[in-house]
């Protein structure tokens, strides 16, 4: 579907189509609504949150859902940190989740190594670190990480974490992630062609859905839901119970 027709679709739903049924939204309401609800859909097919309790990969719909927004391979230099035998590497600008972490590693005389990166709790990472069955390992493969920040500033924020034993280094972080998807807009359906953002940026060219063509009337499906529950809408039930369908 294009951006238009996504818009022909929520008016359909919502409003009937230029009926009086319910308050017309306007086009950035419109798009508010479409990009609430596309971030709503990448949550729920991404974790197990949802009516099915399937995460992200556990069926071939929930592969192709997002299948556009997968990353692969992008490769993240790590910096050494002076604590813990630490490395740090920043993640992508447009990262949301990660699907699969490796780290690159190298020991003076084995040469290099890819390394599984397994996730671990903060308050859990002093006692890994001494754990003789998941300390970090270059002959098994295993790094711990953790994600966070090391300061308030943007230039600090939004990295990830290794950890070694002391006998190998970190070089790189191989990521597999998700991307954030481009805002859906529909500025030509204006008279001005272009309208901002309560940020302040302006949005003066059309952007369509990025998820494949399949799950564009399930979003504007969402969209509709969303919008009818903040303004009251009777069909408000009958929407929801069509969602949970397109689950």
């Amino acid at each position: 579907m294009t951006v238009q027709d996504m818009h022909y679709d929520f008016k359909l739903k919502f409003n009937k189509v230029d009926s009086q049924d319910q308050a017309n939204f306007k086009a950035p309401e419109i798009d508010w609504w479409l990009n609430e609800a596309m971030e709503v859909f990448m949550k729920q097919r991404y974790g197990i949150n949802n009516i099915k309790g399937e995460g992200f990969e556990t069926t071939q719909k929930r592969i192709d859902d997002l299948r556009n927004l997968v990353i692969k391979d992008q490769s993240l230099p790590a910096t050494a940190l002076t604590i813990d035998n630490s490395f740090e590497a920043p993640l992508p600008g447009d990262y949301i989740f990660a699907i699969r972490l490796q780290a690159e590693t190298s020991k003076e005389p084995c040469g290099r190594r890819i390394c599984v990166c397994t996730p671990t709790q903060h308050d859990d990472l002093s006692s890994v670190l001494k754990d003789p069955y998941y300390e970090p390992s270059f002959e098994w493969g295993e790094v711990p990480i953790v994600y966070g920040t090391k300061s308030d500033t943007v230039a600090d924020s939004n990295k990830v974490f290794g950890y070694t034993d002391g006998s190998f280094v970190i070089n790189s972080f191989i990521l597999d992630y998700l991307r954030q998807p481009k805002r859906i807009a529909f500025v030509s359906g204006l008279p001005g062609q272009s309208y901002n953002y309560p940020d302040g940026s302006t949005v003066n060219q059309d952007q369509g859905c990025e998820l494949p063509d399949h799950t564009h009337r399930e979003i504007v499906d969402l969209a509709v839901q969303m919008a009818s529950g903040s303004v009251n809408s009777p069909g408000f039930q009958f929407k929801a119970a069509k969602v949970a369908q397109n689950e």
